[in-house]
């Protein structure tokens, strides 16, 4: 008979004690990774064939967390470096998150002003009607040069953009949907 310790180094050795210690290690970093709002609607499952299943709350989050997979990926590699091996990609499916019969708590709802790309209007808004369409464009065009002048200048393409966005993507909205939706035939030749 085998004794206890040669049956646990054995167990240890196989490869799925050793996914399961991989997801072990995913699962108490999770949170770090995606941020705690995120990680309240999503959950790591397996992992199966070197990919990381994860469990979300909605179809909407299985879409977003999609476009984000290559951040969240890059991220989990440079925080547990044995992942690299274990883990190339990630999968996120609604199919099997917890139904559960309560509703949840509802979370505060950010306000306008605390999204990303919010652009403030100025604090002088006529608020009277003007008289003629000639004074009414004018008020027009001075609000825009007002909202423009307090705007960032995208770094590539030198447009105009909420300063918001530069400090997230480094570029504007518009750059940096260029970037990931361009074909990665396209970005080896540029």
């Amino acid at each position: 008979m085998q004794s206890i310790q040669t049956l646990m180094q054995t167990l240890e050795r196989s490869p799925q004690w050793q996914a399961n210690a991989s997801l072990r290690r995913v699962l108490a970093v999770w949170p770090q990774l995606v941020g705690d709002a995120v990680a309240q609607h999503s959950r790591p499952t397996k992992i199966h064939r070197r990919v990381l299943q994860v469990s979300v709350s909605s179809a909407a989050w299985s879409q977003t967390l999609t476009f984000e997979r290559s951040r969240i990926l890059q991220k989990l590699h440079e925080s547990l470096p044995e992942t690299q091996t274990t883990i190339q990609d990630l999968h996120f499916a609604a199919a099997n998150w917890p139904r559960t019969s309560q509703r949840s708590t509802p979370t505060r709802r950010p306000t306008l002003a605390e999204h990303p790309s919010w652009a403030a209007l100025p604090q002088a808004r006529a608020t009277r009607c003007s008289p003629t369409t000639s004074d009414a464009f004018q008020q027009w065009a001075d609000l825009k040069r007002t909202q423009l002048a307090s705007q960032s200048l995208c770094p590539r393409c030198g447009s105009p953009c909420p300063s918001q966005e530069v400090k997230r993507w480094g570029v504007c909205a518009i750059c940096i949907a260029h970037q990931w939706y361009t074909p990665q035939t396209q970005n080896r030749h540029s």
